[in-house]
């Protein structure tokens, strides 16, 4: 009996080993058109035979429906269907040469819809052609969608349990170095899989405030050694004490005109902090804005009566242990050591170390990186509303004696926004990124307003480009969906690495 009793468990482990290999499984629902398909090995086969019929079919039905057929030396091959919102039915065959070894079962799997895709309201329109990285992949966090270079959906966020993803923003939607994706949606950052798996969640979200912090923004990246580092919010500060009349007046006075907003007197500016989580959801390091800034006169810092200094980027150079962190509001970015938390640079329209004004290169900016090629780049929004936005490339200064120094520009050519008179000192813009790929030309994501991204040559050519938008039921015409942030993937293995890494969990 008990010999009878193992010989029946090890038949269930088996039976149940041959079925998790099938992926798809059976009545399987997919975000996604580019697909890991694997299955059961056969020991006398050598390679084997994939048939794909878009629609629900078996026996002689399934054989005259066939259009699409993939091949492969092993039980693992990645193909893509041509549509959102099908039923597709597929079969795998094995063979030694062209001789059938073992034919195959049809199985039955869907693709699902999203809100952005494949709908008369959404539309991707390519501009210009991509001639390099033509077969590339871009997120646009704002439809919440992986693209190819022809502008054509093969991945959508998922519902994520727990989230309302339809109508939540979503930003910074961007690979990992590990195979996994990592987001932003409304205060909660998130690492999942291909199949919209959470991972990783930040432990102080949206849902768990806590007096310290009160969720997440702007950014999340998974670092080299395992970990996680995000923006968090600190908690809305308190209003003081009213101040009289008679002292606001004063203040006024001796601000010269520049602060033309009285909340500044009256409530005290939100600051952040910078954090670095362990995958137990512990934090390890953090660096507090609000303790750096707090013996800091905030009147020469006119963009404070916004209430928010607003940290909006940050970029580790983990070879050399320094953080850039960018301040929108202020118009500064610092360079931070790591892991001691000192400001070693302040870079920006004041240096908040000693108040000094230092060289004004840009306004409003967001996305600070470093490039391996030893410089900063960076969005910059503009200190005017008649400027377009722009990218720049930022020398550092070797000593304190020298200056920080522009390099490189692309100025985005897009219509710049018409405002009133009275905001024409101020950013039109925001959001916007750039990512330098592997031959220095940036990737370029204009911002809201705008819905256009490029690839910009060092030579200032525009290889390809395109846009999002919408349709408005009002007016019928198509207009703009604003980006927050676009990534790429240049290499097709990420992307393979990313669909076996889920297929595998």
């Amino acid at each position: 009996m008990r010999i009878t009793n193992i010989f029946i468990f090890c038949f269930l482990l088996v039976s149940n080993h041959s079925r998790a290999q099938l992926f798809p499984a059976d009545s399987a629902l997919l975000n996604y058109r580019i697909i890991g398909f694997t299955f059961p090995t056969e020991p006398k086969a050598d390679n084997y035979k994939i048939e794909l019929c878009k629609g629900d079919y078996t026996g002689n039905d399934f054989d005259k429906h066939i259009t699409i057929t993939l091949k492969g030396k092993t039980n693992r091959i990645i193909g893509k269907v041509p549509a959102f919102g099908q039923v597709y039915s597929w079969r795998v065959t094995a063979l030694q040469g062209s001789k059938i070894v073992a034919p195959g079962k049809v199985h039955h799997f869907s693709t699902g819809t999203g809100p952005f895709i494949d709908t008369p309201a959404y539309r991707m329109t390519i501009k210009h052609k991509a001639e390099k990285y033509k077969d590339g992949y871009f997120f646009a966090d704002a439809t919440r969608a992986l693209y190819d270079m022809a502008g054509e959906p093969v991945w959508f966020l998922p519902h994520i349990d727990g989230v309302k993803s339809d109508s939540a923003a979503v930003r910074d939607l961007k690979l990992s170095g590990y195979g996994t994706i990592t987001l932003l949606i409304e205060a909660d950052v998130f690492e999942i899989d291909y199949n919209g798996k959470i991972l990783w969640k930040g432990p102080d979200g949206r849902k768990v405030r806590t007096d310290t912090l009160q969720g997440y923004h702007h950014e999340i990246t998974r670092l080299a050694n395992g970990h996680y580092m995000t923006l968090g919010f600190d908690p809305v500060p308190k209003r003081p004490a009213p101040i009289n009349r008679d002292s606001i007046m004063q203040l006024r006075k001796a601000d010269t005109g520049k602060v033309k907003n009285r909340r500044i007197m009256l409530r005290k500016p939100r600051f952040g902090k910078l954090m670095e989580y362990d995958a137990a959801g512990s934090l390890v390091w953090s660096w507090d804005a609000g303790k750096y800034f707090e013996n800091i006169d905030l009147s020469a810092y006119p963009e404070m009566a916004q209430n928010d200094v607003h940290e909006n980027s940050f970029y580790f150079d983990e070879a050399h242990h320094v953080i850039y962190l960018s301040f929108r509001n202020i118009s500064q970015v610092l360079k931070i050591s790591y892991p001691s938390g000192k400001v070693v640079k302040a870079y920006g329209s004041i240096n908040a170390a000693t108040g000094d004004t230092v060289n004004n290169l840009f306004c409003g900016q967001h996305a600070i990186r470093w490039s391996e090629h030893d410089y900063l780049y960076l969005f910059d929004n503009g200190c005017s509303s008649t400027e377009a936005p722009k990218v720049i490339r930022l020398k550092e200064p070797a000593s304190d004696e020298e200056k920080l120094t522009e390099t490189w520009e692309f100025s985005c050519p897009v219509e710049p926004i018409k405002l009133n008179a009275s905001r024409q000192n101020q950013p039109a813009t925001s959001g916007g990124n750039a990512i330098e790929l592997p031959d220095q030309s940036m990737l370029i994501s204009t911002c809201n307003p705008y819905s256009n991204i490029y690839i910009v040559t060092m030579a200032k050519k525009i290889i390809w480009e395109a846009a999002i938008e919408k349709m408005n039921p009002a007016t019928h015409m198509w207009q703009a969906v604003p980006l927050y942030r676009a990534s790429l993937i240049t290499d097709p293995e990420k992307l393979n690495e990313l669909i076996w890494k889920s297929v595998e969990r």
